[in-house]
């Protein structure tokens, strides 16, 4: 059961974007090789997790010299907010003798909650070398305005009433060829918004019973595929694809994001968030099967972390969520963040070459738009336990962005909740945590108390 889960959300956290190995992870290497002519600067936060809740920020920075000769020249370390302006800065000089470790112990003071970039640069004889670390200052205290719109519970609940007034249409094929010895796997096909024809794949064991189901949700432009679980019905369900009018298919793995994102009634968006709605319908429709429908979770990383935010909020039949990484979190901070950095990351370069081609636009048009689909915006909404996991080092779903989201929970939702955050990764988390989650999800879902 452990093995068969963390296969599945090894596969579910996948999306289209993949990050480069993070200078720290790169020193890590380099110690490993300790014979080798070298020098490696390691960096810990003395904080779990790279959160502080207090007002002291401290670090401790190896500097291991695996040269035959002595490194003579300065280390700086900065401390930067997430948009680039210089907090505090520290200059050491520093001479460090062949085979040998030198230890820095830098230590800042901070007022605003928030994450920062702790830039490390050695300019030394024969090394030279520029980390980023990010830490979190008080990361439960980030209370970002919302920009939520006026309409918004009116317009979503409009959303859910035309969805209701769609015949679902379900059908529910055998896969022989995909069922084994100990489960058996259904295509599942059924129309949603606009009469959309959305598919998933659902696993039930054979075994007799009802049980608990764990829907997954895609990451960007990811087709999901079956996944098999002795304790669970797992829903593997794909999202609406998008395709322009006048084109049979895409040529670019962006365009998703931009389709319609000028018109918020039409919106690629609107559609997706009701496709996952219309999968719990299809939960519900279908107890038979053997679903225990009082027992459903939903999943995802990238995209699919937020989409899993969001039908959490709109449909409390769901029980608990796990999101991981979710993007399109804090809108108007995402865009002044991505702004500052170089080179600037999607989704706000696409949104620019967007405005390039149409001048008749602005930001603040897409901003119009996405207010209505901004996890933030949902995130009070929701009722069930939420677990949290991001890398610190994301570039495309920062974590100030993030956490901006999560915060505006309710007090009581956040305290069946948890988030775990990891320094040294990007738009990913670890295989441990994957198995923590399997573990969060037996304890919410199957040996309840």
């Amino acid at each position: 059961m452990k093995m068969f889960l963390t296969r599945y959300f090894l596969l579910l956290g996948l999306s289209l974007f993949y990050i480069h190995v993070s200078s720290q992870e790169k020193t890590e290497t380099r110690r490993t090789k300790k014979e080798d002519n070298t020098f490696s600067i390691l960096i810990k936060a003395k904080q779990k997790e790279s959160l502080f809740k207090h007002n002291k920020v401290k670090y401790q920075i190896k500097l291991v010299n695996n040269y035959n000769e002595q490194q003579d020249g300065y280390v700086d370390v900065e401390v930067k907010t997430d948009r680039g302006k210089r907090i505090q800065g520290l200059r050491y000089e520093v001479s460090v003798p062949p085979k040998t470790t030198c230890i820095l112990k830098p230590k800042f003071s901070l007022k605003d909650p928030g994450f920062y970039d702790l830039w490390v640069t050695a300019e030394l004889t024969s090394y030279d070398d520029t980390i980023r670390n990010v830490f979190g200052f008080k990361p439960t205290e980030i209370n970002t305005t919302s920009h939520k719109p006026a309409d918004f519970n009116d317009f979503w609940n409009t959303a859910l009433t035309e969805l209701k007034a769609v015949p679902p249409a379900y059908s529910i094929k055998l896969d022989s060829a995909q069922s084994t010895v100990s489960h058996k796997v259904y295509l599942v096909t059924m129309k949603s918004l606009d009469g959309v024809v959305v598919h998933g794949w659902l696993t039930v064991p054979k075994v007799w019973g009802f049980y608990p189901v764990l829907v997954g949700f895609p990451g960007y432009k990811v087709v999901l595929k079956p996944l098999y679980g002795d304790d669970f019905v797992t829903f593997q369900f794909n999202i609406r694809s998008a395709k322009p009018k006048g084109e049979t298919t895409l040529d670019k793995e962006w365009d998703y994001t931009l389709l319609n994102i000028d018109d918020k009634d039409n919106y690629i968006y609107k559609g997706a968030y009701m496709d996952c709605i219309r999968a719990i319908d299809f939960l519900y429709a279908n107890k038979e099967l053997g679903i225990d429908t009082s027992r459903i979770a939903v999943s995802g990383g990238s995209q699919g972390g937020a989409l899993a935010l969001v039908t959490a909020a709109l449909d409390h039949r769901v029980k608990a969520c796990i999101t991981d990484n979710p993007i399109y979190c804090d809108m108007h901070n995402l865009i002044e963040i991505s702004e500052r950095r170089v080179p600037i990351e999607w989704p706000i370069n696409r949104y620019k070459e967007y405005l390039q081609q149409s001048p008749h636009y602005s930001m603040k048009t897409i901003l119009n738009t996405m207010d209505y689909y901004d996890p933030q915006n949902f995130t009070p909404m929701i009722q069930c336990p939420v677990l949290l996991g991001l890398g610190l080092l994301d570039k495309l779903a920062p974590p100030a962005t993030i956490f901006a989201a999560y915060n505006k929970l309710t007090d009581e939702v956040k305290r069946n909740s948890e988030t775990y955050s990891f320094y040294h990764l990007a738009h990913e988390v670890t295989t441990r945590h994957r198995k923590f989650q399997n573990q969060w999800l037996l304890e919410k879902l199957v040996f309840t108390k």
